[in-house]
């Protein structure tokens, strides 16, 4: 069967299929007898072999990192026409009306991949096939994230961009060069829907930007108010409550310092930060001692599926923020796994529950994400520290919310840092934030978790241009997964960004300036 299907390739090769004379010599040249088997899959960049990937996702080009003169590639599936694609220099790339043909016809089954070299001497060999495994559910077609260049304390270039992922297009949301490049960051969206969202904002060179997010709804955008006397700082990591009324943010005074050796140059010491709700029927902001405890640190907070808990990452204070003991002892720093229960009818709280505590565990629990179905809590957990993204130990944990077993995700997960990761609105895809490539900058990583709650191996966010990443310095944040795209206007963002707050007043409702000073 293998050598009827390799004398079927080269037939069709020998046939004219590469539209040049240089193919020519392939059919009298080389048989299927003397095409030779290498014995192993190819080597490919990216690392595409043996996935399971999404019914709608754009084109998984690659290229083959072999030596060779020709090279051939076909995917075929039970159903619908082969690809056949041909290169001279190893880049392989899918066309995507045939791409998308292909995997709509195989949705739930397997694609076999056959790649082909010639050699210096003209001889054909193979490689043994890999496959993937189109699943049945599509992931979100949208995906919003934050680029921004790989730089260790200073923002100059950076933006919010949104990735069409069944193409790839790509549209620029935000971009910090259009307002005195102050910082873009933190945004979030209610359900996975492309609106309402939140983008948060921080000050540039010349402090002309102020702090604190922006709200986009009913076709408007409007700097909104987060400080208030109880919560006297600007709002960082937001989650909107599922019902869009309420949305509970971080404030946070964090410290980061470089090192001269070891993997990561770069740490990040929690100074103070607590946890605070936002109400947009009243546009009041509100804290509670059950998430704003004077004796722990809160960050990180996320809401349950269906609006009854929020959870959030705490650990007890070791210091105050005035001192300088941190850079003693912030190894010794790690954050438990924590939920409150919560009524927005009353806006009442229950005592703060531990789910995972980092003494059990011996790592630092942080960013968790509850899955639209309710069933799983996805976490981080990295060795100390309140920042993920910087700690190369970061994994990605899973928890079922039912019997709070846990487990590491041990094959979306890398020996280096993942962090920032989402949900699909049908709780079957994630995307995170990896740095497994080289360390430095990270890249959109995509992986399925079956219904069983199985994880399988994840993938980079494909490229037009398979040969993408080798040149890309740019890192990617916090992806988040939309169902349409995000329509608003760059410059109706960019006006709300730049005009000035009033001097004094509340406005009604959700629509309040921020007044406090620049942080």
């Amino acid at each position: 069967m293998r050598k009827r299907r390799v004398a079927m390739a080269l037939v069709l090769l020998a046939g004219g299929l590469f539209g040049t004379a240089a193919w020519r010599g392939l059919g009298s040249e080389s048989t299927a007898e003397e095409s030779l088997p290498l014995g192993r899959p190819p080597r490919i960049r990216p690392d595409y072999v043996d996935l399971v990937i999404p019914p709608n996702i754009a084109p998984l080009n690659f290229v083959i990192e072999e030596p060779g003169l020709r090279y051939y590639v076909r995917v075929e599936g039970a159903r619908g026409t082969p690809l056949e694609v041909h290169s001279r220099d190893g880049r392989i790339r899918f066309p995507l009306a045939a791409w998308k043909s292909l995997l709509a016809q195989n949705r739930g089954k397997p694609l076999r991949v056959e790649a082909f070299v010639q050699d210096q001497e003209r001889s054909w060999r193979y490689f043994d096939e890999f496959s993937w495994h189109v699943a049945e559910e599509e992931i979100d077609a949208y995906l919003v994230y934050r680029v921004l260049d790989a730089v260790f304390d200073y923002y100059k270039y950076l933006g919010i961009y949104q990735r069409h992922l069944e193409t790839f297009e790509e549209r620029c949301l935000l971009f910090n060069g259009d307002f005195q490049r102050g910082c873009v960051n933190c945004h979030s969206f209610v359900n996975n829907q492309p609106m309402p969202f939140l983008i948060h904002t921080r000050p540039g060179p010349d402090e002309s930007v102020a702090a604190g997010p922006i709200l986009v709804r009913q076709g408007e955008a409007k700097r909104i108010k987060t400080r208030s006397d109880a919560v006297p700082r600007a709002a960082f990591v937001t989650s909107w409550h599922p019902s869009g009324e309420v949305a509970a943010f971080s404030v946070n005074w964090f410290g980061q310092f470089m090192r001269a050796t070891g993997a990561e140059p770069r740490e990040v010491v929690d100074l103070e930060s607590d946890l605070a709700i936002l109400d947009f029927r009243s546009g009041d902001v509100s804290t509670h001692p059950a998430i704003a405890n004077p004796d722990r640190l809160e960050i990180f907070p996320s809401w349950s599926a269906d609006g009854k808990h929020l959870f959030f990452s705490s650990t007890p204070r070791r210091w105050m923020k005035s001192d300088f003991d941190p850079l003693k002892d912030f190894k010794e720093v790690k954050y438990d796994l924590v939920r409150a229960a919560f009524d927005i009818n009353d806006n009442r709280w229950g005592e703060p529950e531990v789910l995972l505590s980092a003494a059990a565990t011996g790592k630092s629990l942080l960013q968790p994400r509850a899955s639209p179905d309710g069933r799983y809590l996805l976490f981080c957990l990295c060795d100390y520290g309140p920042f993920p993204a910087f700690q190369e130990s970061s994994d990605l944990g899973l928890m079922d919310l039912a019997g709070r077993s846990w487990r590491r995700l041990e094959k979306a997960s890398s020996r280096r840092s993942e962090s920032w990761h989402c949900w699909s609105s049908n709780s079957r895809w994630i995307v995170f934030s990896s740095r497994r490539d080289n360390g430095l900058t990270a890249r959109p990583y995509i992986a399925y978790l079956d219904r069983a709650g199985r994880d399988h191996k994840a993938f980079v966010l494909p490229q037009q241009d398979p040969a993408f990443y080798d040149t890309c310095l740019h890192t990617y944040n916090i992806p988040e997964l939309v169902t349409g795209p995000v329509a608003f206007p760059e410059k109706a963002l960019r006006d709300a960004i730049l005009t000035p707050a009033p001097d004094a007043g509340i406005a009604p409702a959700a629509w309040v300036a921020h007044d406090g000073p620049v942080e």
